[in-house]
């Protein structure tokens, strides 16, 4: 079974600041609030919170974007006990077509039809990249479109929010970000409160900026990780 003791849940790390700060039941929405938007702060302003799962196309090669989607970093298949990046190809037909609300293809105005091998093409993520398939990204309509349809398990990895709508209060979090998150709270509740005085916004606002510091700190890569890091990312393109 896996460790989770560095992790905490939104809800339980509601309740820790509810019996800390002396507040009422009644106040744990509004907590909650400020829980899930101090995650969202540090995951989209101040930290990079990868994340890679498990996807698969559906009938038309359509996978949809997790509800926790903010940015893309790869599209990838097994090969080898190793994950290599489909090739991006934003020139791909990404419509459907729709008759009485069903979703399909149309081949011959090109929807679904498979690249034909040795199409040459230079673009966005060509270099290391596995060209068993090839996806594009249609942000309006929030997924990614396969060519050819693949059945086999993909992984996706891309910059979360760090709070997953669809998993709601069971969303978990280190536990080492749980001061930066206080800080965050005691801000806004001062920031929003009635007739508060400048200087204690102020006061609580570099507290909360040192917290993110001391998180920034923490995540500093070692000498060793960033060697890793440049040796990983030449294998990758030399290969």
């Amino acid at each position: 079974m896996a460790d989770t003791s560095g992790w905490i849940t939104i809800k339980n790390l509601t309740k820790e600041i509810l019996f800390e700060t002396d507040k009422e039941l009644s106040d744990y929405k509004k907590i909650m609030h400020y829980v899930i938007n101090g995650i969202r702060d540090l995951s989209l302003y101040h930290f990079d919170l990868v994340k890679t799962v498990k996807v698969t196309c559906d009938d038309l090669g359509i996978i949809d974007m997790p509800s926790d989607y903010v940015n893309f970093i790869s599209l990838s298949m097994a090969d080898g006990g190793l994950m290599w990046t489909l090739t991006r190809r934003d020139d791909l037909i990404r419509t459907t077509s729709t008759s009485e609300d069903d979703e399909s293809l149309d081949s011959d105005i090109g929807e679904g039809v498979e690249i034909a091998d040795g199409t040459a093409y230079m673009g966005y993520m060509t270099v290391g990249a596995k060209n068993d398939g090839y996806f594009t990204i249609d942000e309006k309509e929030q997924r990614f479109i396969v060519r050819p349809i693949l059945t086999e398990t993909l992984f996706l990895q891309y910059i979360s929010s760090g709070v997953d709508s669809d998993d709601g209060n069971a969303t978990t979090i280190p536990v080492r970000i749980k001061d930066a998150l206080k800080a965050y709270i005691a801000y806004k509740e001062i920031l929003y409160s009635k007739d508060t005085d400048k200087r204690l916004v102020d006061l609580y606002k570099r507290e909360y900026r040192e917290e993110v510091s001391k998180l920034r700190f923490l995540g500093l890569p070692t000498a060793d990780e960033l060697r890793d890091m440049v040796y990983r990312n030449a294998q990758r393109i030399n290969r």
